[in-house]
Order: structure tokens, then sequence, then C-alpha cells
């Protein structure tokens, strides 16, 4: 029959490929773990970059809405306020985007001297000249 060293030899050579498949299925359970790793990995940043960019663009959203409200005020000129008050208010609303640009604005066109006291409605959309003949009552 056989010899017993031909039997260990039979044995071994058996042995060795069961060895390496039990290798390349533990290197593919491992290579298709990594790649689950991976693609997690991957989709996780792919969601976080959506909500970014949805978050970046409501704010954006938001503030061209806040930019195109209509903000009003009611502006109150006591008897004998200077103009420069009366900017000052204005700009403090939101009314005027500069109260120095605003009394400069008067002066050139000669409303600063016509400016009354008395209770006005302004908005934001109002245009320089429209608030100085409104104050002006002109």
């Amino acid at each position: 029959m056989f010899s017993t060293n031909s039997l260990l030899q039979k044995r071994m050579l058996l042995s060795k490929p069961r060895k390496q498949k039990q290798k390349q299925k533990t290197e593919t359970t491992t290579s298709k773990e990594n790649s689950d790793t991976w693609k997690k990995k991957y989709e996780k940043l792919l969601a976080e970059q959506e909500l970014e960019k949805n978050k970046a663009a409501e704010e954006k959203r938001l503030a061209e809405q806040k930019k195109n409200e209509v903000k009003k005020y009611k502006l109150v000129i006591a008897k004998g306020d200077p103009s420069s008050k009366a900017s000052q208010d204005l700009e403090k609303n939101g009314i005027v985007k500069s109260a120095t640009e605003f009394e400069k604005f008067l002066k050139q066109n000669n409303y600063e001297k016509y400016i009354r006291d008395g209770s006005y409605e302004v908005t934001n959309k109002m245009t320089y000249d429209q608030i100085a003949k409104k104050l002006a009552h002109k």
C-alpha cells in the first residue's frame, strides 16, 4: 500500500489548497467589508455636502427675503430737532443706509432748512428725495 511518507505528502498537498481557499475567502470578505465601509463614508460625505448646500441656499433665500422686506417707521421730529437727529433715527431703524449720506443729500438739495416737526410714516423703499420731500412738506 501507501507508505507513511506518501500519505503525509498527500495530506499536505491536499491541505494547501484548502488553506489558500480559506485565505482567499478571508481576503474577499475583508475586501468587501472595506468596500462597504468606504461606500458608507462616501454616502455620508455626499449627504453632508447636500445639507451644507441646502443650508447655504436657505440662508441666501432668507437674506434676499429680508432685503426685499418693506420696513415701515414712524419718524417723530420734535420742535427744534436738527435734521441730523432725524437722519440718525432713520439710519438706526433701517430706513436709510447712512445718516451721513442722507444729511449730505439734504444739504446739497436745500431740504435741510425746510424740515418740519411732526410725525411721518416712512419706509426703507423710499428714495432720499421722497423722504426729504415728505419731511419738508413739499
